[in-house]
């Protein structure tokens, strides 16, 4: 978003459940980036002493939520904060007679879901239903319509375009330095390759009966309300 200038004296925050970035403005976000927004008391009073005196209330989240098949394959590679019983040479896989329950550790607490896929459906839902402002944005729009999607939320923001409408890519991987989470570095080439293939987006399942059960565990009205397609099972026909 470096071609949103003046924007509002609150921070723009992006969040999506295995990666984030953000756009800052005067303040840090200080209850956890990825924290589940549902709790109230946890959202507005989980501070660092050092901003212990910031308002939690001019913080707007902008959450990217990300195709689930293509974000369970992110997942198998790095899975961060979350645990759950899958093998690293074979993930996903719903087939195993282990208990598929996941959970994830955040910095205070845990949170269970029924599955990973649970996860990614809890997650949003929550933010989808909370009472305070957020935006959503589709993480594949920001990747094939970049330009369109900075004005859209710079707006949103009460910021302004730059004046000499110059629009700035930025091609190289936004994880930078030893402290960056992942050892997998894509930029936005990459992503544009990788997100505009239907292949590689069915390139981690290896069997069926994983794709059916993410079919039928997947929330149908999330999906449907974010303009994603229900897994194609019949890719294994």
């Amino acid at each position: 978003l470096t071609s949103c200038v003046r924007v509002q004296p609150f921070l723009l925050h992006f969040t999506y459940v295995d990666k984030s970035f953000s756009l800052k403005t005067n303040i840090n976000i200080k209850r956890g980036k990825h924290t589940p927004p549902g709790d109230d008391d946890f959202r507005l009073t989980h501070k660092t002493d050092k901003d212990k005196d910031i308002d939690a209330t001019n913080i707007l989240p902008a959450v990217t939520i990300r195709d689930p098949l293509f974000w369970l394959g992110s997942m198998c590679k790095h899975q961060y904060a979350a645990h759950w019983s899958h093998d690293s040479d074979d993930c996903p896989n719903f087939s195993a007679d282990d208990d598929l329950k996941a959970f994830i550790q955040y910095s205070d607490f845990r949170k269970y879901h029924d599955s990973i896929v649970h996860h990614w459906n809890d997650f949003y839902n929550e933010y989808m239903n909370v009472k305070f402002h957020r935006l959503i944005v589709r993480f594949e729009d920001l990747v094939f319509h970049a330009k369109e999607v900075t004005e859209t939320v710079c707006h949103c923001a009460g910021g302004e375009m730059r004046r000499d409408g110059r629009f700035k890519y930025i091609v190289n991987s936004a994880k930078k330095g030893k402290a960056a989470h992942g050892k997998i570095r894509t930029g936005y080439l990459d992503a544009i390759v990788k997100y505009g293939s239907a292949a590689k987006q069915y390139a981690v399942f290896k069997r069926r009966s994983d794709l059916e059960y993410v079919r039928d565990n997947l929330d149908t009205n999330l999906v449907a309300t974010m303009g994603y397609k229900m897994p194609d099972v019949t890719k294994f026909d």
